[in-house]
This record gives structure tokens, C-alpha cells and sequence, in this order.
């Protein structure tokens, strides 16, 4: 099984991501040919694991057992097996440990010779291949072709009904020639596997010592039917520790975040489509005919899908969340997954509505409430696949989308100065980022999803979040859907600090800055604690690599993601300006010292304020006129994602 680390930190939030992908580990080709020629079986299993099992091992997996369709020549609609194509109608084929070579059709202790079949003269596997003992099957050189398919499932599980297999014997093209499988809740679904589809042609070879050659063994791949599932949060907040006070959902297909108004308390919840794998289910089995996962199955599931989706106790009200984004809070002790039904063709996002309390670490006891934090995961991101583990992770950091009350929006530092107030009013200029937008991103190396490094971590070090020479995908959901992008909306900065003990690289400091200086030139730069060294170009496209090896079409008129690629011992910023910042712009001034242009603030050359008028350009251009800009009614809003390679 393959895993799917989606690191998705959303400003509960701002901010998908890591696969390992299982390379087959063939069973040795039969090295004695066989003088009858009989067909014998063999298998690869995908685990879960970087090594795929084999042997007694995987056997375990299949309960010993599966059952295997084969036709000569097929045909799309079914008529060969029709015209007496039909090889193998549904046959029973039996692990049995060391009796490889005792009979001509086992050579890996796999065999179909002379069983008769458990489930013969009932329902639970159609086409029915009969009550008599199954007979031994040899390679006809004269066929062009063979195509195998299989499933497997618990004996008792198929003998008492709970697991129902049809074989598809038509379809509009080869690959729709899959199964259909009813399933009762009480089915043990971990046990149940779909082989690729097998078709193996004789003008590949008829190499007797060969696998899947014409004459050779033939080796299945089985994947179990499942998806997994798990979710993990860490807080990033100086000074305080985050601790979860409860989720919010809504049983309804359409949810805003605002009707999101049922509580939960007793573990992590979300509302996303889902079918949770306890549950009775109707599936539709097909095949990929997709170069890059051809002859995989795709699985359609019928079944009554919940709206929000509840996972382990793990993360429920009063838990303490961790601090680092390679060792998050998980929804269950130790990282543990939750099994779900597939929904390959999913179309809603996940929407997060949580609240939690802020406790400060200084022994004061001082708490913050912050109430209805949210972040959205885009659709395509949440498109499970039969075989894959699914990661993902929420990270809360100080630009949180909360409120601690008055409908005020995020957390904002207590910070002091001292004015003297002459006859004109003063203004405080906020932060307001709000539920949406939400910034995801993941990280691909070597045409494979990559998580944060495990790593050269301190105590103080507060995590990577991708390895360095990453090809780093970012989308944005912006409350109506996947946001368009374009160097005029999403920008991509190099960020560092001159002080990193009172000005510390954050998601609330780069927003900070973006409200003081949204353009962020060089010049700005110079001026300030947080810098801005330089800003990468970033590739905008409508595709993104699929964690199978596939492509993910995200839209196909318009640019829906940015990408770039990470260097080493980097700090990036990925802004994104849905909304920004309205200002006024005085009559200009002039100032008489450096001492008065500085105490003014920020001053600008001209009166757009593009062009910050720093105190070099100032010492050489005494006596000109300077402008001041002040934000009014809109502030502006901005989704940040703070990004660390290691």
C-alpha cells in the first residue's frame, strides 16, 4: 500500500505531500519448464510496507486463497468467453505450504487442480464454475492472448454470504470487465484483494522460465480495496501551548463553514464525503486505462456516504497539541489509520471548523479562547484511492483565521510605544485574515511525494517542511473554490530576520509586513526586521502530479496551482492576495532632519506610494516632498504559507 502524506498547514490555519511508492518484488521465474505446458499461479502483493510480501506472509494476507477469471482472445463484449474462450470460469486457487513441484500445474504453491470449489451451488460467487472438482488447465500457442483477473476474500466470509462477487463480462471497452462485489457491514474488508487485470500476449515471448510470458507463471498483483486515513495538527504559536476544545460539522452535502454548528468533543471531525468501511457497500470494480496505471482497479462505491467524517480519540477536547510538523498530534495513539471505503471521483473539499484555547507558558495561567478557526482541503486532494494511506496535517500558527472575540480576526502580539498626541487622530492598522483563503501545498521528489525530514531537529529547530531540491505545489481555496493563480495574486518570497528571538519568521509576520509594504521591494526590504532577499518565480499550471504516478487535471482553462523548486536551508513565504489593501495618501510633507523623516515612518517617494523613500535616498535628497499612506475601511486580505527546506 502505498502512502499519502498530504501536509496541508491552513491557518487554523494557512497553509499535499508525501508518497512512498512500493517498488514489486517479483516471485523467481520457473526455472524447470514443464513438459505439459500446464498454466500454474503465482502472485505479487502491494503492502504497506516499502517491500511488497511474498510467500506464506502474503499468502496470510489472502486467506490462502483466490479466485481467478481467464479467457483467451478477449473480447469486449464478452462473446469470447461466449464463443468458448473461457479458461478459468471463477476458479478456486490454494496456498499450501511446500507443495510447490508436487503436481505439474503448482510450482509456487499455488494450485486450482482438483478443488472443488466451497462455494459451489450458491450465489456468492457468479458466474458459478460448478460443483465438480476443478481440472487442469494448459497454454493453447495458438491463441493470441490470455487476460487474468482475480479477487480474494475471507473463506467464511464469501461461504456466509457477507462478500458477493459477479464477474463483468461486458463493457464498452476491455477495462470495464471488472467485478461487481456486496459487501455486508460484518465483512472483514481488509481481506478483501482485486489483482490487476493480467493480459498477456504471445507475441511477448513464450518463455517457459519467464513470468507473465507466454508458457511462463503467472503473477498476480493483488491491492486491498480500502483506503486509509489519518489526520495530525501541531501549533506553532510562541509563548503558548494549543489545546482543542471541540470541532464543528454539519450533516448536509452542501456545508458552509458558517452552518458548520454541531459540535464534537470526543474526537477529531470534518466535514468531507465519506464511507466508512464498517458499513454495507456496493463496489464497482474497473480497470485503469491510463498509461501510468494501466490495468490497476479503480473502484466505485454505492452505499449511503456520510457528510463529515469522524476519526480517532486521539484528538478531542483537552488535548494538548505537539509542536512540530514531523511529530504532530495524531487523531489515534501512534499515527494509527482509519480504514475507509475509495471515492476516486470525489468532488467536495474538507472543510475544518475548530475551536481551542491558548494557555501562555510563563506561569501566569493566562488563557485565550479562539473560536472558529477553519481550513479547506480542495477536492482533488481528497479523491482516495483503493491501496493508499492518506496523511493529513493542520497547522496552527499565529495568522489563525479565529477570533478571541468582538468578531475581531486573529491573534495579534500586545506590543507598547509612546505617542504624543497633536490635534489629529490616531488610526491602528490590523491583520484580518479570515476563514478563507487556505493555502495547501506538497512536495515531490524523483516524480514521488515527499514529506518533512525526520532529521537534524533541535530542540528549539521548528521542523521542515520539505527536503531541499523539492518541486513544491501549492493551491488555494478562496471560500467559492480553487483560486485562480497568477504573479498578481500569488507570489513566492525568500524570507529571513535580522532578529530572530523578537522577530521571528511566522506566518503572522510575513502577513504583518505584507499590510506595511504589500508590494515588498528590494528597497522595503532594507527597512525592515523581516526581509525579503528575493522573490522566485513560480510556475503556474492547471496539472499536478497524482500520488499514483498519474497527472491531476485541476482545470482545464485556467491556472489553479504554483510550483517551484525548494533550495536548501531556505525560508520561503508563498503569498497569496485575494483582497488587497485600500489606502489614503496625505498632501505630502517635507522634513527638516533625518531625525524628523525618521520619526514620521514609513515615507514613500511618490504619491502612489510605490517607492519607499528610505533614509540613504533621504540623506541625498534633502528638502523634497514625502507621502504617507494609511489603510482604511479594507485592509486587505492575504493567506500566507511559511515554507522551511532543510
Amino acid at each position: 500500500m502505498k502512502k499519502v502524506y498530504l501536509i496541508l498547514a491552513a491557518t487554523v490555519g494557512l497553509t499535499l505531500a508525501s508518497c512512498t511508492s512500493n517498488e514489486y518484488i517479483g516471485d523467481v521465474a520457473n526455472t524447470t519448464p514443464e513438459s505439459d505446458g500446464s498454466i500454474q499461479f503465482s502472485f505479487n502483493m502491494q503492502n504497506a510496507t516499502r517491500a511488497d510480501l511474498t510467500g506464506k506472509d502474503a499468502a496470510d494476507k489472502l486467506s490462502n486463497q483466490f479466485i481467478v477469471w481467464g479467457e483467451k482472445d478477449e473480447n469486449v463484449d464478452g462473446s469470447a468467453a461466449a464463443a468458448g474462450n473461457l479458461v478459468f470460469k471463477n476458479y478456486l486457487v490454494q496456498y499450501g505450504v511446500n507443495t510447490a513441484y508436487t503436481t505439474t500445474s503448482n510450482t509456487k504453491n499455488w494450485e486450482y487442480v482438483g478443488w472443488t470449489p466451497f462455494y459451489g451451488g450458491t450465489s456468492y460467487v457468479a458466474p458459478n464454475s460448478g460443483t465438480g472438482a476443478q481440472t487442469i488447465k494448459f497454454w493453447d500457442y495458438g491463441a493470441e492472448k490470455y487476460t487474468f483477473t482475480a479477487v480474494s476474500a475471507k473463506q467464511t466470509d464469501i461461504s456466509g454470504g457477507n462478500v458477493k462477487f459477479t464477474k463483468l463480462q461486458s463493457g464498452s471497452t476491455v477495462y470495464d470487465k471488472g467485478y461487481t462485489i456486496t459487501l455486508e457491514a460484518v465483512a472483514d474488508k481488509s481481506k478483501i484483494y482485486i489483482a490487476d487485470r493480467l493480459p498477456i500476449d504471445r507475441t511477448a515471448g513464450t518463455d517457459r522460465h519467464a513470468v507473465n510470458k507466454y508458457g511462463g507463471n503467472v503473477t498476480l498483483k493483488f491491492r486491498n480495496i480500502l483506503s486509509q486515513v489519518r489526520v495530525g495538527m501541531y501549533e506553532t504559536i510562541s509563548g503558548y501551548k494549543v489545546t482543542i476544545k471541540k470541532f464543528y460539522v454539519e450533516d448536509n452535502a452542501t456545508s458552509s463553514f458558517a452552518s458548520m454548528t454541531t459540535p464534537v468533543t470526543g474526537n477529531f471531525a470534518a466535514n468531507v464525503p465519506n464511507q466508512m468501511a464498517n458499513t454495507n457497500a456496493t463496489l464497482t470494480v474497473k480497470y485503469s486505462s491510463d498509461p501510468a496505471t494501466l490495468n490497476q482497479p479503480t473502484i466505485s462505491v454505492d452505499g449511503t456516504k456520510n457528510n463529515y467524517i469522524e476519526l480517532g480519540t486521539n484528538l478531542k477536547e483537552g488535548t494538548d497539541l505537539n509542536t512540530a510538523v514531523w511529530n504532530p498530534t495524531y487523531d489515534q495513539a501512534g499515527g494509527a489509520y482509519t480504514s475507509v471505503y475509495s471515492q476516486e471521483a470525489n468532488e467536495r473539499g474538507l472543510k475544518l471548523k475548530i475551536d481551542y484555547t491558548l494557555t501562555s507558558l510563563d506561569g501566569s495561567g493566562e488563557t485565550i479562547d479562539v473560536t472558529g478557526a477553519t481550513a479547506e482541503i480542495p477536492s482533488q486532494y481528497v479523491c482516495w484511492k483503493p491501496n493508499y494511506k492518506y496523511t493529513y496535517l493542520f497547522k496552527i500558527s499565529e495568522n489563525t483565521n479565529g477570533s478571541t472575540g468582538e468578531g475581531v480576526v486573529g491573534l495579534y502580539p500586545i506590543t507598547f510605544d509612546a505617542t504624543v498626541v497633536v490635534a489629529e487622530d490616531g488610526l491602528a492598522e490590523y491583520i484580518t485574515t479570515v476563514s478563507e483563503p487556505s493555502i495547501t501545498t506538497f512536495g515531490v521528489v524523483g516524480g514521488k511525494y515527499t514529506d518533512a525530514s525526520t532529521t537534524g531537529h533541535g530542540s528549539s529547530d521548528p521542523g521542515y517542511d520539505y527536503p531541499a531540491s523539492a518541486d513544491v505545489y501549492a493551491v488555494v481555496e478562496d471560500g467559492t473554490g480553487m483560486a485562480t493563480l497568477s504573479a498578481s495574486n500569488m507570489k513566492l518570497y525568500t524570507v529571513t530576520t535580522e532578529d530572530a528571538a523578537n522577530f521571528p519568521i511566522t506566518e503572522a509576520s510575513v502577513a504583518e509586513a505584507l499590510i506595511e509594504k504589500p508590494t515588498l521591494n528590494a528597497a522595503q526590504a532594507t527597512a525592515a526586521k523581516i526581509k525579503f532577499p528575493t522573490n522566485p518565480a513560480l510556475n503556474y499550471q492547471n496539472t499536478v502530479p497524482g500520488e499514483d504516478g498519474t497527472t491531476i487535471t485541476l482545470d482545464n482553462s485556467a491556472n489553479k496551482a504554483a510550483k517551484f523548486t525548494s533550495v536548501t536551508g531556505t525560508t520561503y513565504a508563498l503569498v497569496y492576495e485575494d483582497t488587497p489593501a485600500t489606502y489614503t495618501v496625505d498632501g505630502g510633507h517635507t522634513y527638516a532632519t533625518l531625525e524628523d523623516f525618521n520619526a514620521a515612518g514609513m515615507l514613500y517617494q511618490d504619491p502612489s506610494c510605490t517607492t519607499l523613500a528610505t533614509s540613504t535616498y533621504y540623506s541625498g535628497h534633502t528638502g523634497e516632498t514625502y507621502y504617507k499612506r494609511t489603510a482604511v475601511d479594507n485592509k486587505g486580505k492575504y493567506a500566507v504559507k511559511v515554507i522551511r527546506i532543510q
